[in-house]
């Protein structure tokens, strides 16, 4: 008999081409059982009820299907890839794979309950690592090893919080374009086929280590359900303050979630705010690298962690998995996770002064879902981006969009953002480009391109050129009404508020020849104090309790206090 491989555990011996039998060492001290704990309830006693319930070692026949199965497992995912380490090359998959015997104090026992003349019977293989031995159907063993190998392996709490820490350590020492070699992103070209990764699957591990290289992205890897911690076969959503907790139940495909009702993986897993504040640590690195060479401050990490526009050289656009974990974060209760939805979004704000990004769908996704958080909420992101001109200039245009741009907004309802503009494709364009302004703001082709000499080798400036907005501007969108609705008109004074202040930095952030002389001349004049003073107004908010006229208040005082400052 041929013997196909031998090493210190096993042998695999072939009679023929169509069946292999491997032979375990019966050395003790390579198996991890424990002789001492086999079953205890042997004879078959009745209890008050009439039943049974006791165990006896599982019959010939059903022990040959569990080796049988053993022994299939066993050469796809240990006899094969010893071999393949070894040089040895394979002479055909055999038909039949026949475990000889089990490891030294492994025993198959079956568990009869109930009826005695019609017991129910479950099969356990009994080993020492278990407290209680797993539960199997009978012809499923394989089962048993894939879950006891998933749980041996996972790694502890404390082993995830070392590899995060030195995942940090890496972010602080080296170069984000390096580190990031490691993370799944998108291709420049999007025609081009992706990449399956290899097909050889040794281990838990291995399979699980490729689904990171099959991944799209990095907001794949964050994604609840990416990572199966314990083998579990239902993951718990986090519990919000008044909800009902749910149960997602996983089953095994790409996804790892399906199933008739299921409810959508959170944007973030709950073991993963981590890696994400990881990723980010490296998007911020870079976009600071990136403003070092003379650029404008933006992450082409980032930029590659959305989808390419199908047409060629076009802004990309597709910013809704990034949005999802930015809104996601600011919807959980600790002040670190809501931080890192705030990074995020100031993150893909300085993305958007490129041309690289169309910003008109970037301002239209934000404001679709700012359209539905609480006035706090909203005040509350607003408040932590950080004061930078770059976030001024977006919290303008956003206000301005939100406003309905050009349009006088409906008093009876909440302003609506416009509905999502459909991607176009995008011409090549060889001269300098003009500005144009609309009511979504800037189009993707609103940009200014900066030639360069072709025997230069500086890099050519991606800068967006923003749209003019002038202090008449402000005026007229601070005099469009409120909407009636309550949520809606404290909504609408928030974004009012932030509207004059971010204003007013960009013209403090700007050298003399780019201010707007209407915004001093407004100033000046007092048309501006007026105007927020109307804006403010304790009228402000229709039908609003003691609450409301509180708030619009506070608001109204804090903005006179800034434009007195202003004046000063």
């Amino acid at each position: 008999m041929a013997c196909a491989i031998r090493t210190r555990h096993y042998e695999a011996l072939c009679p023929n081409n169509k069946t292999m039998y491997i032979v375990l060492t019966t050395e003790e001290s390579l198996s991890d059982a424990d002789p001492d704990r086999a079953p205890t309830h042997r004879v078959a006693t009745r209890d008050a009820q009439g039943l049974v319930n006791y165990y006896e070692k599982a019959e010939q026949a059903a022990e040959r299907l569990w080796r049988e199965k053993l022994g299939r497992y066993l050469y796809d995912h240990v006899v094969k890839s010893d071999m393949a380490r070894q040089g040895i090359p394979e002479r055909g998959r055999p038909d039949k794979v026949i475990l000889t015997n089990f490891p030294a104090n492994y025993t198959l026992w079956v568990h009869k309950k109930g009826d005695p003349h019609d017991p129910r019977k479950d099969h356990y293989l009994y080993d020492e690592l278990e407290e209680e031995a797993l539960k199997l159907e009978p012809g499923s063993p394989s089962k048993h090893l894939s879950r006891r190998q998933k749980t041996s392996l996972a790694p502890s709490p404390t082993a995830s919080a070392a590899a995060r820490d030195v995942l940090m350590k890496f972010a602080r020492t080296n170069t984000p374009g390096s580190l990031a070699l490691a993370v799944p992103s998108y291709p420049e070209n999007p025609n081009l086929p992706e990449a399956n990764g290899a097909d050889v699957e040794d281990s838990y591990i291995a399979r699980e280590a490729l689904r990171i290289q099959r991944a799209r992205c990095c907001w794949e890897i964050i994604k609840e359900g990416f990572i199966r911690r314990d083998g579990e076969g239902t993951v718990p959503s986090p519990r919000k303050p008044g909800v009902r907790r749910s149960t997602r139940h996983m089953v095994e495909d790409d996804d790892g979630w399906g199933g008739e009702g299921a409810e959508p993986p959170a944007p973030v897993s709950e073991h993963a705010w981590g890696v994400l504040g990881w990723i980010l640590t490296l998007f911020e690195c870079d976009e600071a690298a990136v403003e070092h060479s003379g650029q404008v401050r933006y992450s082409p990490l980032l930029l590659s962690q959305i989808p390419p526009s199908r047409a060629e050289r076009s802004a990309r656009w597709d910013v809704d998995i990034p949005l999802d974990v930015v809104f996601y974060a600011l919807q959980q209760q600790g002040e670190a996770r809501r931080s890192l939805g705030v990074r995020l979004l100031a993150l893909l704000i300085n993305l958007g002064t490129t041309t690289l990004l169309d910003f008109p769908m970037f301002l239209n996704a934000v404001s679709m879902r700012i359209s539905s958080m609480s006035v706090d909420a909203l005040s509350y992101l607003l408040s932590t981006l950080p004061v930078t001109r770059a976030v001024a200039q977006f919290k303008v245009h956003l206000c301005r969009h939100t406003f309905g741009g050009g349009s006088t907004g409906s008093a009876n309802g909440k302003p609506k953002p416009q509905a999502r503009a459909k991607a176009q494709p995008r011409r090549r364009v060889r001269t300098e480009m003009t500005e144009a302004s609309t009511d979504a703001g800037p189009t993707s082709q609103d940009t200014q391109a900066t030639t360069q000499d072709p025997g230069t080798t500086a890099v050519a400036s991606v800068a967006r050129k923003f749209p003019t907005v002038s202090g008449s501007d402000i005026l007229e969108l601070l005099a469009r009404p409120n909407p009636s609705d309550y949520g809606a008109a404290a909504q609408t004074i928030c974004l009012k508020g932030e509207l004059v202040v971010s204003y007013g930095l960009l013209q403090q952030l700007a050298v003399e020849a780019d201010r707007d002389q209407k915004w001093n001349d407004i100033l000046r004049d007092g048309s501006l104090r007026i105007a927020v003073q109307e804006a403010f107004s304790p009228g402000a908010i229709s039908k609003a309790d003691a609450e409301g006229k509180a708030y619009v208040q506070n608001r109204r005082d804090a903005m006179l206090a800034v434009l007195s400052l202003w004046q000063s």
